[in-house]
């Protein structure tokens, strides 16, 4: 739609925003496919097929896999995970005394529920002090390693007792691994890139597919960007991590998404998504995320003074949006500024991905809001 995509890449460029790809999609068909590229910024590929290291939005199709292979196995979900990585059991809680850093044994065995809503007491290292605190002492070990060594990481909170966003899915990768006897990738072309015909979408690109992965801008407080692209790991390390390892393109996300729509509206519903898309936290509150680390993380209330709870990989707001998103959508965010929704009402769902860090800058923000209003201003009935 020629006026829409006129109107927001005017935005796009008055917000001075590097790059985006961004789409549409019903569950029927999809809408939009739309592309733009800041004149600014003259070495930037015009493939209109770029590969996007997903980071976080990794986590509702991870969520599916996890919940399409315990379906498989007949495994409840409140089963133990140390049945599967019994290393999982030997994490302590991890909590402050004064100025000093103490342990206490984890008594709460952690269940596939605990992982999946992030109720599990894990945390990130940009998001929580305890965690951020022990990277700098270096008694930990930190994610850009690529390896798997950042899951021994302690916990921060007894598992159920609150809702705390971390690195759960890590361990929901591994325990995904243990049970089908393969690994991550393997289960994700299984559940849902044959079946949906997602041909970027994976934890192990090819090398073709490496060679169409879109630049990492950095953001500085000027607002001046470098590309920092040669720097950035994720999507490309030898640990296949369940939270954040996906690199995909605009279509294959659009068509992920349409699978959840259609899911959602068909009279024999689909009870994997039925699951992610019901409050799986109860009265637990989903609390904003604090950044322990400027370079890659803005601090972020998240939809402030908008009721939020948890399915299982994704966000649901509890209220109706500003920008029109109904109540009880789905939604989540990756690291390098890429967003999307899933609005089961109005039987719409939108993509919006570029490459930019920090997260939560609020050009981006405004630049994904911006998307998000017009979106259901030209593709809603009125």
């Amino acid at each position: 739609m020629d006026s829409f995509e006129k109107e927001i890449n005017r935005t796009f460029l008055k917000l001075n925003i590097p790059f985006v790809d961004y789409g549409i999609t019903s569950c029927d068909s999809i809408s939009l496919e739309g592309f733009f590229r800041n004149p600014e910024f003259p070495n930037l590929s015009q493939n209109r097929n770029q590969l996007f290291r997903m980071a976080s939005m990794t986590k509702p199709m991870t969520a599916y896999l996890a919940l399409a292979v315990l379906e498989d196995n007949g495994i409840d979900l409140h089963d133990s995970i140390g049945k599967y990585v019994p290393e999982i059991d030997d994490l302590e809680i991890a909590y402050k005394e004064g100025d000093v850093i103490k342990y206490q044994k984890n008594d709460v065995p952690i269940s596939f529920h605990h992982l999946l809503s992030f109720t599990s007491g894990h945390a990130y290292e940009h998001h929580d002090p305890i965690i951020s605190e022990l990277l700098s002492k270096k008694e930990i070990a930190p994610m850009k390693i690529g390896d798997d060594s950042f899951l021994q990481a302690p916990l921060v909170f007894a598992p159920g007792s609150r809702w705390g966003y971390g690195i759960s899915y890590g361990w929901l990768g591994k325990a995904i691994e243990a049970i089908s006897g393969v690994g991550l990738d393997e289960n994700l072309k299984k559940y849902l890139c044959q079946p949906l015909g997602l041909e970027k979408t994976s934890f192990n690109p090819s090398q073709s597919s490496k060679d169409t992965l879109a630049p990492v801008y950095f953001r500085d407080t000027d607002g001046a960007y470098s590309d920092i692209g040669s720097k950035i790991t994720i999507g490309l390390n030898q640990f296949h991590y369940g939270g954040g390892g996906i690199t995909s393109s605009l279509i294959d996300y659009l068509k992920f998404l349409q699978f959840l729509l259609k899911s959602m509206k068909s009279n024999v519903k689909n009870s994997i998504v039925a699951e992610m898309f019901k409050n799986q936290i109860g009265n637990l509150g989903v609390s904003s995320l604090k950044s322990y680390n400027q370079s890659l993380v803005n601090d972020y209330d998240i939809y402030s003074n908008i009721k939020k709870t948890w399915g299982y990989g994704l966000l649901l707001n509890s209220q109706k949006l500003v920008t029109g998103r109904s109540a009880n959508s789905g939604s989540w965010v990756g690291l390098l500024n890429t967003y999307f929704w899933v609005d089961q009402r109005n039987d719409l769902a939108g993509v919006f991905l570029t490459q930019v860090l920090p997260c939560y800058t609020p050009p981006l923000l405004k630049a994904f809001q911006a998307f998000e209003e017009l979106s259901y201003k030209y593709f809603t009935k009125s």
